[in-house]
């Protein structure tokens, strides 16, 4: 179609003259053009700008008002941390507090038994001194008994005449007694 147009033109011949499309060929156009032209930049700037610049204020405004949000935000973030970490101190003496706490009352209780354990233990050694006294006490007079016995029998051996075992206890005794025998 395009080739057709331009056929069409180039068979009508070269001798019109050749109309530039830059510039207008009459003064009606110029004043209409002027006239649009205005009017376009009328209803540009008084109907179409307005809505456009209130967006770009809202945009800023709205941008303005996340950044302060974001700054508040963070400083309530902040406030929150340090009261994490205040709180996170505090449970940690607490914390201290309460195993010392502990620590005291086992040693306490500790002390409380070692010395019930170590009472008793003196009492079973009493007791145990007490038997063994006996026990030394009961020895002491069956050896006395039998160093009696065996002395007397020693003797009449030595002598070669029977001697009184009575006369012969008298001697055990006072031989046992100085050597610590009975204490």
């Amino acid at each position: 179609m395009l080739l057709a147009a331009l056929n069409l033109l180039a068979s009508e011949g070269g001798e019109k003259a050749v109309v530039n499309p830059v510039v207008p060929d009459s003064i009606g156009e110029i004043f209409w053009g002027t006239v649009f032209f205005f009017l376009l930049w009328i209803m540009m700037r008084y109907v179409c700008l307005p809505p456009l610049l209130k967006v770009r204020d809202d945009r800023k405004n709205q941008a303005q008002a996340d950044l302060e949000a974001a700054a508040a935000a963070e400083a309530q973030a902040e406030q929150v941390r340090r009261d994490y970490e205040a709180t996170l101190s505090e449970a940690r003496q607490q914390a201290t507090q309460t195993v010392d706490e502990v620590r005291a009352s086992a040693d306490a209780e500790r002390g409380k038994q070692v010395l019930a354990v170590e009472t008793e233990i003196a009492e079973q050694r009493q007791a145990a001194m007490v038997e063994l006294d006996q026990a030394r006490s009961t020895a002491l007079g069956a050896l006395k008994g039998d160093v009696t016995d065996l002395a007397a029998a020693a003797a009449s051996k030595v002598v070669q005449s029977p001697v009184d075992p009575a006369a012969v206890r008298t001697a055990v005794d006072e031989y046992v007694n100085r050597s610590g025998g009975s204490k």
